[in-house]
C-alpha cells in the first residue's frame, strides 16, 4: 500500500526492546502506528477495519537503523575508491569527480543514496553534505532527500572545492568563498519547513564544519553559538592522523556542547573520552571506511565503555557497503580481535567475550539516535516516539531457525532480509518493494547519468590530481 496510512498495525512480531543494561529482548507484541507516531504496544491490540494490518508473526521488528555519519551524495560513485587511501579518495572523488556534478546529477545521486539506505533498513541519516557547488546544487540535494522519504539531518558543510583540476587550482579568495557558503546556510535556516511544504518534518537542518583549526576562532564561535541556539546538530570529522583534530580545537577553546557529533574519533586520549562524556558529545564510528582510510582502529566500543553516546555510520557507500549490518559485524569482530590480542600479549586466553551483539545492535539503533541527539524521538520502539520501524524476515536460508534474534540481526542478516520499512508512520518499503520511487525508472536514470559523468571526466589524470593535492597539504614526505 503506497503512501501514508492513517494507521498501521504490526501484528505479532518479535520486537526489539533494550533493557536498562542495553541487553536486547524480543517479546512478541503488537505495535499500533497512528499518523506519525507509535500509539500503542501490547501483546494484543484491537483495531478497526480501516487499519492496515501487517502480519509480523515470526519476524523481527526493530527500530529503524540510525546512520550517524554518511555522505549520501557519494553513493553514485560506488566502487570508484575501493582500493584507495584517504588521500586518493580526496584526489579522485571529493576534490575530483565531484567537481563535475551538475545540479541534476546531485539530485539523482542523493535520491539513489537515500533509497539505498531505506532498502537496507536505515530510516535516519546524519548527512554530512559538502556538495556546495551552487545554490541550485543544494536545492536539488534537499529536494531528493524529501522525495526519498528518509529521515535526515541535512548537515550543510562549507567546503573549498577546487576551481579546476589538471592542474589543481583552488580559489585565491578562500575566505570569501567560505563566507558565501555560510550565507547560503543562514538562508536555509530561514526556511520553515526546510526545502518545501512537502517536507513533513523528516528533513531538518544541521551543519558539518571542518577545518576549524584554520579559521578565525571568533568566527567559529559565532557560527557554533548560532547553531547551538537553534539546536542544530553540529558534526565534525575528527581524524588526528589526517590533520583534522576537531576535539583538540574544541577543548582548547571551550566550545564543546551537547549538540555536537564527532565522526571517526580515532586515537582518542583519556582526556578526549572524558570531555566527550562530560559535554554529551556524540561519537560516530564508521568501522569499514576507517580501517581502509588509515584513520585508526574503530573506537565505538571503547567510547561506549567509557559512557559516551556512541553510534555507527557507513561514511560513504562509494567506499563500502551502504548497510549497517556490515558496519555492526565489522565493528563487533574488530573489537573482539583487539580485546583478544590484548589478552594474548599477556599470554592469557579470554574467559568470555567482552564485546557483544547486543551492544553493537544498540549502537545501530538507540545508540545512534543518542549520538545525533534525537533519542527523544527515534531509535527505539516506544509509545509516543516517531514510527520509524523495520520488519526483518526470518525466512531466508541465512536467517531460518535462528534462536537469538539479536545475533541473527548482527551476524547473519543482510539488506535482502529487510522486508518492510516505515518512516514517520509512512510505509516506504513493503514486502521487499520500494514505494517512494519508481525503482526501475530510477535505476535506468542512474546508469545513464553515470555514463554522462564518465564522459565528462574522461581523460582526467587522477594520479596527477592526487599528487598535487599531497603537495598542497604538505603530505609528500609522509607518504610510503
Amino acid at each position: 500500500m503506497a503512501g501514508a496510512s492513517k494507521s498501521i498495525l504490526l501484528r505479532g512480531g518479535r520486537v526489539l526492546i533494550f533493557d536498562s543494561e542495553k541487553n536486547a529482548t524480543f517479546p512478541t507484541l503488537d505495535i499500533l502506528v497512528e499518523d506519525t507516531i507509535i500509539s500503542k504496544i501490547a501483546p494484543l491490540v484491537a483495531v478497526g477495519p480501516n487499519t492496515q494490518v501487517i502480519d509480523a508473526t515470526g519476524k523481527i521488528v526493530c527500530p529503524g537503523f540510525v546512520d550517524s555519519h554518511r555522505h549520501l551524495f557519494q553513493s553514485h560513485i560506488r566502487t570508484s575508491v575501493a582500493n584507495q587511501t584517504l588521500l586518493e579518495y580526496c584526489g579522485h572523488l571529493l576534490l575530483g569527480r565531484v567537481t563535475f556534478y551538475k545540479p541534476h546529477d546531485v539530485y539523482l545521486a542523493q535520491l539513489g543514496a537515500a533509497t539505498e539506505a531505506i532498502h537496507c533498513g536505515v530510516t535516519t541519516v546524519l548527512d554530512h553534505s559538502h556538495i556546495q557547488l551552487s545554490e541550485e546544487h543544494i536545492a536539488q540535494c534537499i529536494k531528493a532527500s524529501i522525495e526519498s522519504g528518509i529521515r535526515s539531518i541535512y548537515c550543510f558543510a562549507p567546503y573549498g572545492l577546487p576551481e579546476s583540476i589538471n592542474p589543481l587550482k583552488f580559489s585565491d579568495k578562500p575566505h570569501e568563498l567560505h563566507q558565501q557558503q555560510l550565507d547560503l546556510f543562514y538562508k536555509l535556516s530561514e526556511q520553515s519547513p526546510l526545502g518545501s511544504s512537502k517536507n513533513d518534518g523528516r528533513l531538518t537542518l544541521g551543519i558539518g564544519y571542518d577545518g576549524i583549526e584554520y579559521r578565525p576562532v571568533e568566527d567559529t564561535k559565532k557560527l557554533l553559538e548560532f547553531a547551538h541556539g537553534r539546536k542544530y546538530p553540529i558534526t565534525f570529522h575528527d581524524c588526528h592522523r589526517h590533520g583534522m583534530s576537531a576535539m583538540k580545537f574544541l577543548q582548547e577553546n571551550n566550545l564543546l556542547s551537547d549538540t555536537m557529533v564527532l565522526s571517526h574519533f580515532n586515537f582518542p586520549s583519556e582526556e578526549d573520552f572524558a570531555a566527550a562524556k562530560a559535554h554529551g558529545v556524540g561519537i560516530s564510528s564508521t568501522p569499514e571506511s576507517e580501517m581502509q582510510m588509515s584513520h585508526g582502529w574503530p573506537e565505538a566500543f571503547p567510547a561506549m565503555r567509557y559512557g559516551c553516546k556512541t553510534g555507527l555510520g557507513v561514511d560513504s557507500s562509494a567506499i563500502c557497503s551502504g548497510d549497517l549490518f556490515a558496519a555492526m559485524r565489522i565493528c563487533l569482530q574488530t573489537q573482539r580481535a583487539r580485546d583478544n590480542h590484548e589478552l594474548a600479549s599477556r599470554n592469557k586466553i579470554p574467559k568470555r567475550l567482552r564485546a557483544t551483539v547486543d551492544q553493537v545492535l544498540y549502537m545501530a539503533t538507540l545508540g545512534g539516535a543518542e549520538a545525533i541527539h534525537l533519542d527523544s524521538e527515534i531509535g527505539s520502539i516506544e509509545v509516543r516516539k516517531r514510527a520509524d520501524i523495520v520488519v526483518i524476515s526470518t525466512d531466508s536460508p541465512c536467517m531460518v531457525a535462528a534462536s537469538d534474534p539479536a545475533a541473527a540481526l548482527v551476524l547473519h542478516a543482510s539488506p535482502s532480509d529487510v522486508e518492510s520499512v516505515i518512516v514517520n508512520g509512512e510505509m516506504v518499503k513493503e514486502n521487499g518493494k520500494l514505494l517512494k520511487v519508481d525503482w526501475p525508472k530510477l535505476k535506468h536514470e542512474l546508469v545513464e547519468n553515470m555514463k554522462e559523468l564518465e564522459a565528462r571526466w574522461k581523460g582526467v589524470d587522477w594520479s596527477w590530481n592526487t599528487d598535487e593535492l599531497a603537495e598542497a597539504w604538505y603530505m609528500t614526505d609522509k607518504l610510503e
